[in-house]
């Protein structure tokens, strides 16, 4: 039986269809979950009509007015947790508590947004000239492209939808094509929280005819991008040509450092928190282990015992922990990596069991964790060490000599996160202030809130979310200078 084409395009205020259509697939199990109806150009030029339509008016009503809907929009998807939560799980693998984890974080953002946006200041003064007072106007940008991953679908919108719109924004959205139901079902939120006609305007369908229609637009003055960096390179070199506003945040290859005085307990928990988290599908996951020489073993014994003893099975069963990546595509390229790891000179340590034969759930998706741990970091080539892993395969390399280690890291091109764990205070933050990144868990494997920037440094991106600072990405100033008679 042919499933029904279910309308994905939000366009001024409707949901949409077309006749051409994507299918949205459980990994777990390899079923079918839906067919939905996917942009093109044409669609994408109707989207940013809507949102520039709309910006007249949306730039004009009042912070009270902006957070009184984001507002709204927060309780909803608080809500609506569990039953957005439980799409998510079946369209990305996410594990049932994670995925509601995140829709109640993301709601977190709209709750923090709205507070920004009546804390908003447009206008400000200015004392010192001669002549006449002076004016700051801070102004919306216009309209933004939000362009969103798969991996934290939800979330990474929010962090972007949210201080967009507490700025006066309005918005283009592109989610991925390969976890879009659950964005639609918080899109919905905002819609029922009475959003303007036009003012969100959301195309699910493949990235190319969608962006590059974006990009030639001059009418879109930013675009807020999450992805990789290749992708984000392309992104900054043809939004050069309409000096479109870019806020990147890329790829990233997050060092773990365990230093000699490190609370061991602690550091292993945490590591299994920034490691497994979406099953490492993550750009802020710790991507290798570096461990003092005089706790390596130990920690190395600690780290095997938990991930040998990881569960691999359905990510709607709490007995759960470890559920499917998004695609077989991502599990072949890790088991490459797996051989190129061998190869490199690490020795694997332990290996979860692999998926309980069952009919219920598909092996194509599934890759049991590894660990591969060396004792000298001096036997591993660095440019190994550079890239992005985004699984379930985990790096541990003994070091001897902190100093040559923190060498070694601030010469990586990437720099979005990093982890530090020591005992000692003024050690930690000595460490941590040294590592180039925009995101430092000290003691902490899951340093994410709302009130704080996220973002990369290098190439790692441009620009931050979250934090008072995320509004100023979607703000531009205007200085006024009033010569007058009676000054």
């Amino acid at each position: 039986m042919t499933r029904a084409i279910q309308p994905a395009l939000f366009i001024d205020g409707e949901w949409r269809t077309t006749p051409n259509s994507t299918v949205v697939i459980n990994p777990a199990t390899g079923a079918e979950l839906a067919h939905i109806a996917i942009a093109g150009s044409a669609e994408t030029t109707d989207a940013i009509n809507a949102a520039s339509s709309a910006l007249q008016q949306w730039r004009k009503t009042s912070g009270f007015e902006r957070s009184e809907i984001l507002q709204r929009t927060a309780i909803l998807m608080s809500e609506r947790a569990e039953q957005i939560g439980h799409t998510l799980s079946l369209e990305s693998g996410k594990l049932l508590r994670e995925a509601i984890g995140e829709v109640r974080f993301s709601a977190d953002y709209f709750a923090w947004f709205a507070g920004e946006a009546r804390r908003l200041e447009e206008v400000s003064s200015v004392s010192g000239r001669r002549g006449g007072p002076q004016m700051v106007v801070r102004k919306p940008v216009g309209v933004v492209a939000s362009l969103t991953p798969w991996n934290f679908p939800i979330s990474i919108q929010a962090r972007k939808v949210a201080p967009a719109l507490a700025a006066g924004c309005t918005i283009v959205a592109r989610p991925s094509e390969q976890a879009p139901l659950a964005v639609m079902a918080f899109f919905q939120c905002l819609i029922d929280a009475s959003i303007p006609a036009g003012v969100i305007n959301v195309l699910n369908g493949p990235a190319g005819p969608i962006t590059e229609t974006l990009l030639d637009d001059d009418r879109v003055r930013a675009i807020s991008f999450t992805g990789s960096t290749p992708v984000g390179q392309k992104l900054y070199a043809r939004a050069s040509t309409s000096m479109k506003r870019l806020a990147l945040e890329l790829g990233g290859c997050a060092p773990f450092i365990v230093c000699d005085d490190a609370d061991l307990s602690l550091a292993v928990e945490q590591a299994m928190i920034a490691k497994f988290r979406n099953c490492g599908q993550s750009c802020i996951a710790a991507n290798c282990f570096y461990v003092a020489e005089n706790v390596y073993e130990s920690f190395v014994a600690g780290l095997s015992d938990r991930i040998g003893s990881l569960h691999l099975g359905d990510p709607l069963h709490e007995e759960t922990t470890l559920g499917p990546l998004i695609n077989a595509h991502r599990r072949q390229e890790l088991e490459q990596l797996h051989e190129q790891t061998l190869r490199a000179g690490f020795q694997i340590i332990t290996q979860a069991p692999a998926l309980p034969p069952t009919t219920d759930l598909s092996p194509d998706c599934y890759l049991p964790p590894a660990l591969f741990a060396t004792p000298l970091l001096d036997d591993i080539e660095p440019t190994f060490l550079e890239q992005e892993i985004f699984g379930p395969l985990t790096l541990v390399v003994g070091f001897y000599d902190l100093n040559l280690l923190m060498q070694q890291l601030t010469a990586q091109p990437l720099g979005l996160a990093g982890y530090v764990f020591s005992q000692d205070t003024t050690n930690a933050l000595r460490v941590a202030t040294q590592l180039e990144v925009g995101i430092t868990g000290v003691n902490d494997g899951l340093p994410s809130a709302a009130n704080v920037p996220m973002g990369g440094v290098k190439q790692s991106g441009l620009g931050r979310e979250g934090g008072h600072q995320g509004i100023e990405e979607f703000l531009h100033t205007q200085y006024l200078a009033l010569r007058s008679a009676w000054y």
